[in-house]
């Protein structure tokens, strides 16, 4: 599945990149984003303006969270110099080649990495005419998302608004408290609506031994699970083979995958039955190569993301249905955001995203 963009048929008048900044853009959250680790009221979005020289603008979003790959919006902005003198008068057409060298220059900054990356594309997509969709796969699937509820108070009410608008999917982040009182948000979502289907997400705050006996209480009150992602602290690989041996659902890593080559081992060593692709941990040729990697081991694909704008949503979103190569969508960024104006970069009705 490689990318089209090496395609040499492909007649372009070349454009060169003129100047490259990075903005702060703090977007408000409608609830706390309350997890087990970490509390957000505003999604930290750093937003990139690249500019040619003819004068066209394109844009690209990062949301660094430190708690994943280290970076913070301070980080962000401190990487921008580097990445616009990498870049500076270099030619759009031939940016494939740009995206190594930015990882050797900045090997611990991919969520810096990522927004540039998306910021690349897409004048690489205007220059040469050819879609984003076609550039990752030309697949053109819509896509069902989940809505992620936070461990607040006003979940049962945020639940209910949700299935008014069509959700049916749900993936409740557990963990970082009285398991009991997880189990209880669940139960009275499931005692409330018809059907919902249940993800968990408990962000690397259970033990094997927890999470089992969460999973079975859950199943035993007839609670119609999908997965579980990402229970144990991401570098204890041992506990996440040891549960995904053993659940009767699957287990899907998330901040224990963030590079090609944490894909690779996960899917060596250990029966963890996916992972969580996300565009903030591993930019777009990385995502694609861990598709390219899970797909070989015959293992599943979710693909998550970090509270991203509307722009670092709609290369997702394009990714995920230009791809059709995921099991399980979470991209439901832009619906927790408080968002002032309407979405335009890609469609969202409810929980069916596809691209514009």
């Amino acid at each position: 599945m490689p990318f089209r963009i090496f395609d040499k048929s492909i007649s372009v008048v070349k454009q060169r990149i003129q100047s490259l900044t990075a903005e702060y853009f703090p977007l408000p959250l409608k609830n706390p984003f309350v997890l087990s680790i970490r509390t957000a009221r505003n999604a930290n979005v750093i937003r990139w303006r690249l500019t040619t020289d003819v004068g066209r603008e394109f844009f690209g979003e990062s949301v660094p969270v430190q708690y994943v790959t280290g970076e913070t919006p301070e980080s962000v902005l401190l990487a921008a110099p580097k990445l616009e003198s990498l870049l500076y008068d270099r030619a759009i057409v031939d940016f494939p080649k740009y995206l190594r060298e930015m990882e050797s220059v900045l090997p611990d900054d991919v969520a810096a990495r990522a927004g540039v990356e998306i910021a690349l594309f897409n004048a690489f997509s205007d220059e040469t005419q050819v879609s984003i969709p076609t550039l990752l796969g030309g697949a053109n699937v819509v896509l069902e998302t989940d809505l992620t509820i936070a461990r607040i108070p006003n979940a049962l009410d945020v639940a209910r608004a949700a299935w008014q608008e069509g959700f049916r999917i749900f993936k409740m982040k557990v963990g970082g408290g009285p398991m009991e009182e997880d189990l209880d948000r669940i139960l009275a979502i499931a005692d409330t609506l018809i059907e919902p289907k249940f993800r968990l997400d408990a962000n690397q705050s259970l033990t094997p031994e927890s999470t089992l006996r969460f999973v079975e209480e859950l199943l035993r009150n007839g609670i119609d699970l999908e997965l579980v992602e990402q229970p144990v602290p991401k570098e204890d690989i041992v506990a996440l083979d040891e549960i995904a041996r053993v659940s009767p659902v699957p287990i899907i890593a998330d901040e224990a995958c963030r590079t090609p080559a944490e894909a690779f081992r996960l899917f060596s060593e250990t029966a963890v039955q996916g992972v969580n692709v996300k565009l903030m941990k591993s930019g777009i040729r990385g995502a694609m190569d861990i598709i390219r990697i899970a797909r070989a081991a015959g293992r599943k694909l979710m693909i998550g993301c970090m509270l991203e704008g509307e722009i670092g949503m709609a290369m997702s979103v394009a990714l995920a249905a230009s791809t059709d190569a995921f099991d399980y969508i979470d991209l439901d960024g832009h619906l927790l955001l408080d968002l002032k104006e309407p979405i335009s970069l890609f469609r969202s009705d409810g929980p069916m995203l596809s691209v514009a």
